[in-house]
């Protein structure tokens, strides 16, 4: 007689498929992270832009640098995929979004738009 294995599973997170719901709640918590973290930061920038006209060079010239433009940019995607999702629990909180085809498609909406948005705001600065 085969005996059933009792060993462990062995998981590969890499090789899961999960669906838009799962990433766009695991995005909402990353998002909600970075922004928490991002404060001290933000404000000390803010601080020094508003000391004088030296200290407000200076704190131009930091946002300038291409790792903090990097840093800006992911912070914009924070902010607007945190709002999107945002917006997304509240309407599920109410049911006006319920079902599995409309909570999958309005977490797919959430993803492309927590994307665009940045790019859309990041064009418009730039024109």
């Amino acid at each position: 007689m085969l005996q059933p294995k009792t060993r462990p599973v062995y998981l590969n997170l890499l090789t899961i498929r999960f669906p838009p719901t799962a990433i766009a709640s695991i995005l909402h918590r990353v998002a909600g992270i970075l922004l928490i973290l991002s404060l001290p930061f933000l404000i000390y920038l803010f601080d020094l832009s508003l000391r004088d006209g030296q200290s407000f060079n200076t704190a131009l010239q930091i946002t300038q640098h291409p790792l903090a433009c990097l840093y800006l940019y992911l912070l914009l995607w924070a902010i607007s995929h945190h709002f999107v999702a945002g917006i997304r629990y509240f309407l599920v909180d109410l049911e006006l979004v319920s079902g599995k085809c409309a909570t999958g498609l309005s977490a797919s909406i959430v993803i492309a738009a927590g994307f665009m948005v940045p790019m859309i705001v990041y064009l418009v600065a730039v024109l």
